[in-house]
């Protein structure tokens, strides 16, 4: 049995050990693991174990606005460059169009549609005005055999021994001025010889008579006269034909050759029955210093007084075409008195003078005018 006063938690094997505090309890915290960084005195934290960071400056470097080679360096050199390269591309590409447009037109004008070569032919006269505009750095249309043989080449059809119609009458007339500035002779001239032939319309052997006087006129300006014994006995015998119309032209180109046969026919041609004939006649002589023809200008400014040149009195197409002569004999007379200036006597240029003044007086158009006080000038000074 038993004894109930027996206690069993007495017994050493029923009870449990006393429990160890250091085995069941926390370890203890180490304060230098979980403490946080010193931070120093200028109030930046110290780098944590073997890395440090390096302390920023207390002030910036002073901001300076760029100076002006640098600016030249960025923008203004480099923009010199591309520009350089744009022109240069802009000439040459202007060049080529230029070249590439003539060609084109030449070739227009060769179409066997009529209007293709026409628009042709006034694109080459227009470029021809165009090129000679720009001077030195023209690429001389005048002289490319290539434009020079196209326009002849269309003039020779349209000059054909039949009667020219209206439209080909001005088309006529506008292709012997545009040959007639050309520097090509040796192509051109041919052409206007064949136009002045008896058996070519009156109409076309004026305008070719005109355009010889051009080419004869573009030689003068270089400081030659034309030379051609053949074409100057073609010339004279023109001055004597019936139509008065061929005559004073015949006369005006007579002027610009160098030829004694053409000095002596403009000598006989100051007595003609035609006055645009004699004054041309007198201009042509002007041109070489002589005098013969002195007595004509003074007929032609006493009468011109008598005209009382007014433009705005023109109202129909023959006052306007009577206008036109009349003002071109003037004009023509008053300036080539002026070339005569250094060879008159004193007695001659008082007189002319006079003259001069009362065709002042009496005119109204500002051309003519400006040319008297121009001439007057001159003798005056002489």
């Amino acid at each position: 049995m038993t004894d109930p006063s027996h206690n069993p938690m007495d017994n050493d094997e029923s009870s449990s050990g006393p429990m160890n505090s250091d085995e069941n309890s926390s370890a203890p915290m180490n304060s230098d693991e979980n403490a946080s960084a010193p931070i120093d005195s200028d109030g930046s934290s110290a780098g944590v174990g073997d890395g440090s960071q390096v302390p920023l400056p207390s002030e910036l470097p002073p901001v300076e606005p760029p100076s002006a080679g640098m600016i030249i360096q960025l923008f203004l050199i480099p923009a010199v460059i591309v520009a350089v390269i744009v022109g240069v591309y802009t000439i040459f590409g202007t060049l080529a169009s230029q070249e590439l447009d003539w060609r084109q037109l030449v070739m227009d004008v060769k179409s066997e549609n009529p209007h293709v070569r026409w628009r042709g032919a006034l694109g080459l006269a227009q470029m021809l005005d165009a090129d000679k505009q720009r001077g030195e750095e023209s690429q001389n249309l005048d002289s490319n055999p290539e434009i020079a043989e196209a326009l002849a080449e269309l003039y020779s059809k349209l000059s054909s021994p039949s009667s020219p119609t209206d439209e080909e009458e001005k088309q006529i007339e506008f292709l012997s001025k545009a040959l007639g500035r050309m520097n090509v002779q040796d192509v051109i001239l041919p052409v206007f010889r064949e136009g002045i032939s008896p058996d070519r319309d009156v109409i076309v052997r004026k305008h070719s008579l005109i355009g010889i006087a051009m080419l004869a006129g573009s030689v003068q300006e270089s400081g030659a006269k034309m030379k051609d014994p053949e074409l100057v006995a073609e010339l004279v015998e023109i001055s004597r034909e019936p139509e008065r119309l061929l005559r004073h032209q015949a006369a005006y180109a007579l002027g610009l050759m160098d030829s004694p046969a053409a000095q002596e026919r403009l000598q006989e041609l100051l007595q003609d029955p035609d006055q645009m004939t004699r004054v041309n006649a007198a201009i042509a002589l002007a041109r070489t210093s002589s005098t013969d023809g002195l007595f004509i200008f003074s007929e032609l400014i006493d009468e011109g007084a008598n005209w009382k040149m007014n433009p705005g009195s023109v109202e129909t197409l023959d006052q306007e075409s009577e206008y036109f002569e009349r003002m071109l004999m003037l004009l023509n007379g008053v300036k080539a008195i002026g070339l005569l200036a250094p060879e008159l006597t004193a007695e001659e240029r008082s007189q002319l003078l006079e003259s001069l003044d009362q065709l002042s007086a009496s005119s109204q158009d500002a051309v003519l005018n400006s040319a008297i006080l121009e001439v007057r000038a001159q003798l005056k000074n002489n």
